[in-house]
Parts: structure tokens; C-alpha cells; sequence
């Protein structure tokens, strides 16, 4: 199996960001593909339209969690709630990329997270959604430039990934060019991080998993690579959250070219890791 290669490079590997106990992998994720790609590692923080508009109501009511005693719910409150929780994640973003010397940029936005981040992100760039219903790297990333930086690459930046670790990293693979791609960015963040690699074999019988697994095994033999393989029968959205489930995988790397809002989101809320979109 050959490299097809893909001549674009990968501008920003974009973090969004929510209050959500997934966003350390995220963010480790995409810090190690920032490293790997030499990239910008970008920060969207998407303050939630929905919980302002709540506010406004005049019926809307928080409760303390001392007295448990209701309150009016302030619009002003909430938007310096959410200013704060911004600056948080920026000093966050910006002591990862000074760590790893990379370049970095942030922003903040309104709206809802899957719709405003596509929105503010373009065709070239790598987006990742810590949530685990809203998780996302989307990107076709080139195989050259994988290799060649991860080849530039020392040990240096181990410890900082220890989070993604200690479980494996899940891909997609099917045989094809996005099929791939996946399999690069996954392996690349697996070796940066010092983990393991599960590859999800989809083929409709055993003689085309084997067939894949085979070909997936060289490409990985060739860089003195290792993965677990697992037969992956379905796409349906069960299926793919119960094998990601039972390789108990720290992050997904997925693909699917024509991938709808509404499956999309089905995807995310059934994962319990980070999801990698290879668009």
C-alpha cells in the first residue's frame, strides 16, 4: 500500500472549548498534532447563545449550592460568568503552546459549539471539540508532512501528552485515501504520546478485514509501528460507540466525507472520548 500523498499543509489545529472534564485530552491532542505538524494551535471558546438567552427570560432561576435557594439569573452574571471561564481556558492554551514553543491565537465567539466552530474555521484546519458529544478534529492531513515532522521530532515532549497515555488510540480504517490519512494523524499522535493504537477494521466480511487489517499492518510496519486491530462491522452510530467503548480509547480519529449534523451528533453524544473528523 502506497502514501497518497496530499500537497496541502494543516494551518491551525483549532481547540474548542466548553466547561467540560475532556477538554485536558483535547487540548493534549491537539497540542501533539500542533507539534507533530508544526502548526498554530488555535483556541475558539463558544460562549453558549442557549444559556443567555435562558438568562434573559424572566422566569429563568438558578439555585445556590449552599442554601439551594432560587435567584433570579442576571444576563449581565452570566456573560461574566462565561468571560471568566474564557479567560481560563486562554491562560490554559497559552501555557500548553509556550511549553511546546508552538504558535497560538484565541478567540471568542457566540452560539452553538458544532455550528460556530465551523463556522469560524476553514478548509485547512484541524478542529477538536473536547466534549464528549462535541468532539472534533476535522482535516485531510498530509501524509508528508506527518512523517517529516514527526521525524524532526524528539522525546522531548513526552511527559506533557502522559494523559493519552494511558488508554489507546482508536482509527478508522477502511482502505481508503481518508481511511489513510486517519491512520497517519492517529499514529502520530500515538507515537508522540508513547501509546497504543487501535485500528477499527470496517469490512463488510472476514475476508475483507483481513484483507485491510493486512494492509493497514504494513503501512505501520514500515514505520516500526504496532496497533491492535479490531473488525469494526457497521458504521451505524451503536456499533462505532461500542467498539470505541471496549478499546477504551482516550480519543477517536474518524472519517466520513459527507458526515450529517444530526448523525454527527449522535456520534458525540454516545463517545466518551475526544472524536478526530478527518474531513
Amino acid at each position: 500500500m502506497r502514501d497518497r500523498e496530499d500537497d496541502s499543509a494543516v494551518a491551525r489545529i483549532v481547540v474548542a472549548f466548553d466547561a467540560t472534564p475532556l477538554e485536558a485530552l483535547a487540548l493534549d491532542a491537539a497540542a501533539a498534532l500542533a507539534s507533530v505538524l508544526d502548526a498554530e494551535l488555535a483556541g475558539i471558546y463558544v460562549e453558549d447563545e442557549n444559556l443567555v438567552r435562558l438568562a434573559a427570560l424572566p422566569f429563568a432561576r438558578e439555585y445556590g449550592i449552599v442554601s439551594a435557594a432560587p435567584r433570579s439569573m442576571a444576563t449581565a452574571d452570566v456573560e461574566r460568568a462565561l468571560r471568566l471561564q474564557a479567560d481560563r481556558h486562554r491562560e490554559a492554551l497559552a501555557r500548553m503552546a509556550g511549553a511546546l514553543q508552538l504558535r497560538w491565537s484565541f478567540q471568542v465567539v457566540r452560539g452553538r459549539a458544532g455550528t460556530a466552530m465551523l463556522e469560524h474555521t476553514r478548509e485547512p484546519d484541524v478542529v477538536v471539540f473536547g466534549k464528549s458529544r462535541r468532539g472534533v478534529l476535522g482535516r485531510s492531513v498530509s501524509l508528508a508532512a506527518l512523517g517529516q515532522s514527526l521525524a524532526r521530532r524528539t522525546s522531548a515532549h513526552e511527559a506533557r501528552f502522559s494523559g493519552l497515555a494511558l488508554r489507546p488510540i482508536a482509527v478508522l480504517f477502511d482502505g481508503t485515501p481518508r481511511g489513510l490519512r486517519a491512520l497517519a494523524a492517529a499514529q502520530a499522535v500515538a507515537g508522540i504520546a508513547k501509546t497504543r493504537l487501535a485500528v477499527l477494521i470496517f469490512a463488510p466480511d472476514v475476508a475483507g478485514f483481513g484483507r485491510l487489517r493486512d494492509e493497514a499492518r504494513a503501512w505501520l510496519d514500515q514505520r516500526d509501528a504496532t496497533a491492535r486491530f479490531a473488525w469494526l462491522r457497521s458504521i451505524e452510530v451503536p456499533e462505532v460507540v461500542a467498539l470505541t467503548g471496549a478499546e477504551d480509547a482516550v480519543g477517536l480519529f474518524w472519517h466520513e466525507p459527507a458526515l450529517e449534523r444530526q448523525r454527527l451528533d449522535a456520534l458525540l453524544a454516545g463517545l466518551r472520548c475526544p472524536l478526530v473528523l478527518i474531513r
